[in-house]
């Protein structure tokens, strides 16, 4: 009955986005919602909004997307990201690439909002070409997490290396080809997008090259920081902000207008809604009823080995409770020869139904910045979602 509760809570979100509601509103009435149908009590709802608002994760999430914003506007305002776009296109002299390599470069980081870094960019290298906003909004998304699958960047991974009690070369060995195949099957949103032939490029290969690297420079610097010397991610991205402020001289009659503006009101309601949605599902201990819930009808380990860390990643949106939950129960139903094979199965379902979740956040923001159709983008995701699932199953049998 749980899970029944939850798809329909999930259409009911759907059904409210096409309906052009604001997605923060689809987003706080839904968690509501699941809440009362768990028989959540509304007390206990109503506090959960201040905590939802107030945790440190959610701070440094709010932050963080402020940071990036402001990052993002002194880019555009220096004309460093204009540059960034130029030089790849020069450099490979096909839109297409630079489509996928700009939000792939910015997924290196796993930053919280890294999507809505590399949105800006997307719609620079996007513009000459016939490219809709619903493709833009899905390329965007969709290179963004090709890592995720094994970077030890993201704590998803470290976290799923500690479980399996693997080392980590071993680990980035097995899930390495899910990230070849998802980049690969992501070809299939870049169709009809026509190349720039290289002979009309005017630039030499060292203008561009020197483009580049200027725009990506404070991103590298962001990485070092934080991998190298482990700033805070907050204090990393202050301290390439400010920077970037005093590298390219911007006064301060520009300065507090791009920081007034930078505070996005309509984009951290969108990101508490998502953080409620997730808060309310984990109270209500929805989560830990569906692998009963499976059994009772009769799925195989194999069926629940997919569907459970799936659904799970469908419906929070994020990569962490599906591990967590997911893998300690796929060890307890697999010997220790199928392990391995199982377990990747299991995480490449996870990750994969965060991808396809429709309140994963970076989905969100992208949708919310290229002002693409709900539904269409989403569906553009399905049949690229459709072949990675299909080549994992086979390569569980082959591991």
């Amino acid at each position: 009955m749980e899970a029944v509760i939850d798809i329909a809570i999930l259409a009911v979100m759907v059904i409210m986005v096409r309906k052009n509601i604001h997605i923060g509103h689809v987003l706080f009435a839904c968690s509501v919602l699941f809440g009362i149908t768990h028989q959540v009590p509304l007390t206990k709802l109503a506090a959960l909004t201040l905590t939802s608002a107030s945790s440190g994760s959610a701070l440094n999430l709010f932050g963080s997307l402020y940071l990036i914003t402001l990052l993002e506007r002194i880019s555009r305002h220096s004309g460093s990201q204009s540059r960034l776009v130029t030089g790849v296109k020069n450099l490979s002299g096909n839109p297409r690439f630079a489509l996928a390599a700009l939000p792939a470069f910015i997924g290196l980081l796993p930053s919280p909002g890294g999507a809505r870094f590399s949105a800006p960019m997307v719609e620079e290298a996007a513009k000459g070409v016939d490219i809709s906003k619903e493709q833009a909004a899905a390329i965007n998304y969709y290179y963004r997490h090709i890592w995720e699958y094994f970077l030890p960047l993201y704590p998803s991974s470290l976290l799923a290396v500690e479980i399996l009690q693997i080392s980590l070369n071993s680990f980035v060995l097995l899930m390495v080809p899910y990230a070849i195949v998802t980049t690969i099957f992501g070809l299939l949103l870049l169709r009809n997008i026509r190349p720039i032939p290289k002979e009309t490029n005017p630039h030499p290969r060292s203008e561009a090259w020197k483009q580049v690297l200027e725009g990506v420079a404070p991103i590298c610097t962001i990485m070092f920081l934080v991998l190298v010397f482990n700033v805070h991610i907050l204090a990393a991205l202050s301290l390439v902000n400010v920077a970037m402020f005093i590298y390219y001289k911007i006064g301060w009659k520009a300065v507090w207008p791009m920081l007034k503006a930078s505070l996005e009101i309509r984009l951290l309601y969108i990101v508490f809604g998502a953080l409620y949605l997730r808060d309310v599902m984990v109270i209500s201990g929805s989560i830990e009823q569906l692998p009963g819930f499976f059994t009772s009808i009769g799925m195989t380990p194999l069926m629940i080995t997919i569907v459970f860390p799936f659904s799970i990643g469908l419906l929070t949106g994020v990569s962490i409770p599906g591990i967590t939950i997911s893998l300690p129960l796929i060890i307890a139903m697999t010997g220790p020869d199928n392990l391995l094979s199982m377990a990747s199965l299991g995480l490449l379902s996870n990750i994969l139904g965060l991808l396809l979740s429709p309140i994963h956040l970076c989905f969100i923001m992208s949708v919310e910045h290229f002002s693409a159709n709900f539904a269409k983008t989403y569906v553009k995701l399905l049949l690229p979602g459709a072949l990675i699932l299909i080549f994992a199953v086979f390569y569980s049998f082959i591991i």
